[in-house]
């Protein structure tokens, strides 16, 4: 365990590849436990004048909100806010993290403040759309097609004579 811990790290995410900064610190270390009896200690001294069996109510209550705290903290941002790939659920379930990516992209898709942003889904659902044109052009011009087909196949077979009766 160390003394001190770095409390953020640059890194990449596992999906996008996008680079972001993520908080490292999982758990409090020894220095915050130490910060948190030092304080617990002191607002016991001040609240009743001596060394009190609740200043060790406080000094649990105090680790356990802190605990909670990084926990969640870290917790909140491992998740990327670019693509919406959650590391924690991949590892328990891989095609949960993937329905969790496809709610994201399907939720921001007409988001125009998401078009802004510099996330890679931008230019997949950038891809999605041109190849989603081509195809409604391919039909569009396959029905075209069609039509005049079928116009002129029309007038040909009504310009035939009728047939002789005998």
């Amino acid at each position: 365990m160390k003394l001190f811990s770095r409390l953020q790290a640059q890194c990449y995410c596992a999906f996008c590849k996008a680079p972001r900064r993520v908080y490292t610190k999982k758990h409090i270390d020894v220095t915050n436990v130490v910060g948190m009896l030092a304080f617990a200690m002191a607002l016991t001294y001040f609240a009743w004048g001596a060394p009190d069996p609740r200043g060790l109510v406080l000094f649990c209550v105090f680790t356990g909100l802190s605990e909670i705290f990084v926990q969640l903290r870290w917790r909140m941002n491992v998740a990327c806010k670019l693509c919406g790939f959650d590391p924690v659920i991949y590892k328990k379930s891989p095609a949960l993290a993937s329905a969790r990516v496809k709610e994201f992209f399907e939720q921001n898709r007409n988001d125009p403040e998401f078009w802004l942003t510099r996330s890679p889904l931008v230019d997949l659902q950038k891809k999605i759309r041109v190849q989603e044109r081509r195809a409604d052009a391919r039909r569009d011009l396959k029905a075209q097609i069609d039509r005049r087909t079928r116009a002129s196949a029309a007038p040909a077979a009504s310009s035939l004579a009728p047939p002789k009766s005998l």
